[in-house]
């Protein structure tokens, strides 16, 4: 008995010790990622104030503008080479794109965000983004086939108002219900046996006035009861196409020939 007592004892401790040892390692991670963020902050607050100061010195004898895109891989100006020449005529250096670190390094930005900033001081904003809509608008006359996607220049507003891709209750969704009526049988989202609710994806080519040119639609339906229900759905969808007045997409503002799209989410 005083074996198996002896025994009993050195498994606890080890496992005692083993957790207490595994406590102190989590917490020294801890301390340690609490270090390297401040010192990371630390870095990045300093290098932003010398490119702020840089950047102020540097306007005072030229003058820089650049677009920032999103990270890690943010969508090219397509009209780049066409703004360094307008620009230039205002005595303007296009400096390009920059794009931040979407890991918390300092990249630069500061540099390039208070160099745009005083430019469009300087200038006017209003001025400037003149001068961008007027480089798309050069870009669209030498590239009348261009279809422009959905990328981060672009906009698309439904009657002055985004749209959601998660739910149903964009501006959209609700003038296409207020004319529906879901057909006899049609069984309710249930969360109980389906994991999403259904919906329709539309996807629209439009002119630069917004004028539809050709869709096509790609059906989500989790249910296979409403399986059946496809060719009502798309019927009343392309109603509802025929008599609505759509916006066209712009491209950092100028309206350009586009693909975009847009869910109807059922009940």
């Amino acid at each position: 008995m005083k074996l198996y007592l002896f025994l009993f004892s050195v498994l606890l401790q080890s496992c005692l010790y083993a957790q207490e040892s595994t406590t102190l390692k989590s917490d020294s991670l801890k301390e340690l990622q609490k270090i390297a963020i401040a010192e990371r902050k630390s870095y990045n607050k300093k290098h932003c104030s010398e490119d702020s100061i840089k950047a102020v010195k540097s306007s005072e004898i030229q003058n820089k503008y650049f677009i920032n895109i999103a990270a890690p891989s943010g969508d090219k100006f397509l009209p780049g080479e066409e703004l360094k020449i307008i620009l230039k005529k205002h005595n303007i250096i296009w400096g390009g794109e920059w794009m931040g670190s979407d890991i918390g390094w300092y990249s630069g930005e500061c540099y390039y965000s208070v160099m745009t900033e005083l430019t469009e001081k300087k200038f006017g904003k209003d001025f400037i983004d003149g001068l961008v809509k007027e480089s798309v608008a050069m870009y669209v006359k030498k590239h009348p086939g261009k279809i422009f996607d959905n990328d981060e220049h672009c906009e698309w507003t439904y009657k002055g108002k985004y749209l959601s891709y998660t739910e149903d209750n964009d501006q959209l969704n609700k003038d296409f219900f207020n004319s529906f009526t879901y057909p006899e049988g049609y069984e309710n989202y249930n969360p109980s046996f389906q994991k999403y609710r259904s919906s329709t994806v539309v996807t629209l080519m439009l002119d630069q006035k917004g004028k539809v040119l050709k869709h096509q639609f790609s059906h989500r339906i989790y249910n296979d009861h409403n399986l059946k229900y496809i060719p009502y759905f798309e019927k009343e969808i392309n109603k509802f196409i025929k008599y609505t007045k759509f916006e066209p997409v712009k491209y950092s503002g100028y309206p350009v020939k586009s693909e975009t799209s847009f869910f109807i989410y059922y009940k």
